[in-house]
């Protein structure tokens, strides 16, 4: 987490933002280069000579950091690989992404995980910006770049209460707009609760609490999920590949 829990949007159900009030005393928490290293380092150690090491690179938004931190991060990684393979992936909202960061992807063969929550009229309705304004234009503008750099990217969408309502919609424009081929779901159930803290989401530790408005009841994701099944099993296999139904 280079930028820890910073991010440029306000996303109405983003269990991350709020994990702020956790570092009270100390609002900046951009990564400093002695810690990069030293995480880099360590990390790569672990692994035994000749093996593959993968770094994910999340937050908050990590592309908060400058393009210069994540050219320091190979450096370093060339530095400490000792006759490893390394494989870096980045997860973002993709409104950050330049053409110096989309070639700079391309060329360090980067895999980059991007959150979209389908077509506008279902993203904008939690994914926003600071002032709250929608974020689609701006992650389809990262996506284009992406494209056109010949960047290798997967789609990570959040299914809600309100896309779960539309699960076919929802599917076809990963399929038939962005020409998306690799896609994860993650159904968003969330509980309110009273900490001593001061956070307000429950973690798996803690009992009782509401249900927040936004989360997917058990019976809306179950239809959206075979909604979709159903389409991608008669049309998809093979050209589509759908994290859930892979695993499974």
């Amino acid at each position: 987490k280079p930028a820890g829990a910073l991010c440029n949007l306000r996303c109405d159900y983003c269990y991350y933002l709020e994990k702020r009030l956790l570092y009270r005393e100390r609002q900046k928490t951009m990564m400093p280069g002695d810690v990069l290293e030293t995480y880099i380092r360590d990390y790569i150690a672990l692994h035994a000579e000749g093996t593959q090491v993968e770094f994910v690179w999340h937050g908050g938004e990590p592309l908060l950091q400058p393009l210069s931190f994540f050219m320091n991060v190979l450096r370093l990684q060339k530095k400490y690989a000792g006759g490893r393979q390394i494989i870096n992936a980045l997860q973002t909202n993709g409104t950050l992404i330049t053409p110096e960061l989309a070639h700079f992807f391309h060329e360090h063969n980067f895999l980059i995980g991007l959150s979209i929550d389908g077509p506008q009229g279902l993203h904008d309705r939690y994914r926003r910006s600071r002032s709250g304004r929608g974020s689609w234009q701006q992650v389809m503008k990262g996506i284009g770049l992406l494209n056109r750099y010949g960047v290798e990217w997967n789609a990570m969408a959040v299914v809600n209460d309100f896309n779960g309502d539309y699960p076919l919609d929802f599917y076809r424009f990963f399929r038939d707009e962005l020409s998306c081929r690799y896609l994860q779901f993650t159904p968003v159930v969330e509980r309110i609760i009273k900490r001593g803290d001061g956070l307000q989401l429950a973690s798996g530790r803690d009992g009782g609490g509401e249900m927040t408005d936004f989360s997917v009841t058990p019976e809306q994701w179950g239809d959206f999920l075979c909604a979709v099944f159903d389409e991608w099993v008669r049309n998809d296999v093979g050209k589509m590949f759908v994290q859930i139904f892979d695993s499974t």
